[in-house]
């Protein structure tokens, strides 16, 4: 909720801005994912607010185009 009232329920994608009253339609969202490192988990100026929109589909497409990158854990 603190991420969520610093970012004024305001989706942070550049390209939408979208303004969300519904705290189910946000999603609190690691700008650099984290990995199991508990610094980035925690760091709350690597949080951000994104609607479950940019969320879902920009944001995991981006994280899916960068598995050859970073591979992938079985």
């Amino acid at each position: 909720m603190t991420i969520f009232q610093r970012d004024l329920f305001t989706c942070q994608r550049p390209e939408c801005g979208h303004l969300e009253s519904s705290t189910a339609l946000l999603v609190c969202d690691h700008k650099v994912p984290h990995r199991g490192d508990e610094r980035l988990f925690w760091d709350e100026n690597n949080l951000q607010t994104l609607c479950k929109a940019c969320h879902d589909k920009i944001k995991q497409r981006d994280e899916q185009s960068s598995l050859h990158t970073r591979g992938v854990w079985h």
